[in-house]
């Protein structure tokens, strides 16, 4: 039941961050079962879920409505990042520590691990350690003020679910790119390290951008 529930929420999260589901639509647990075929159950289970995430807000009887997440929101996310993230890594390349570097390493050997494992649940631990990466990188420049700016941004529901899009070379891009960065807060650059993190966002949100098109 559980790779079941796993499917379903998959399914369902990425129509969400594509965009399928406009703010305000209901979804109903008995025709999302028939669709999938599958009992109500796992459907349930699945969008409790998302309600976690943030994505949906359940209403009684009357199932769970997704919640507003427009273009300009989604824009005004991507574009706060790469505004902030970029400034925060020329941070990590000054001051991260050997123990802060040999951690970020350490982040991105195991989302590789989980790259190739290629479980049922590969999205969600793929996100999981990209996640902590990137939460990782804002800690490593060792700056409270930056680290309370941006931290938010890197939680937000509708972009910590983006692995969802992603094909197995796409994961594998992603890994190569934190690599780079990785490469240049060890050489201390700080200007290259900027470069790298712009790169690594910049294409997550033209991939981002490109899978929020309209669905057939």
């Amino acid at each position: 039941m559980a790779s079941t529930q796993d499917y379903v929420y998959g399914e369902l999260r990425r129509r969400l961050m594509a965009g399928a589901y406009v703010p305000g639509e209901r979804l109903r647990e008995e025709p999302i079962a028939a669709e999938f075929s599958v009992s109500r159950t796992p459907v349930r289970a699945a969008i409790d879920r998302l309600e976690s995430d943030g994505l949906v807000k359940r209403e009684g009887r009357r199932g769970a409505l997704v919640l507003g997440w427009h273009e300009r929101d989604i824009n005004e996310v991507f574009e706060l990042r790469l505004l902030l993230e970029p400034f925060a890594a020329e941070s990590a390349a000054l001051h991260a520590s050997a123990e802060q570097i040999d951690e970020l390493e350490r982040i991105n050997n195991q989302m590789l691990a989980a790259v190739q494992a290629n479980a049922e649940d590969r999205a969600a631990q793929v996100q999981h350690y990209n996640n902590l990466f990137h939460h990782a990188l804002l800690n490593a420049g060792q700056s409270a003020r930056v680290r309370a700016m941006v931290e938010g941004l890197l939680d937000m529901p509708i972009i910590i679910g983006s692995f969802y899009f992603y094909s197995t070379e796409d994961m594998l891009r992603s890994v190569e790119q934190h690599r780079e960065i990785i490469a240049a807060v060890r050489a201390g650059d700080p200007r290259c390290t900027h470069a790298a993190v712009r790169f690594h966002l910049a294409s997550t949100f033209l991939l981002f951008r490109q899978q929020r098109r309209p669905m057939a």
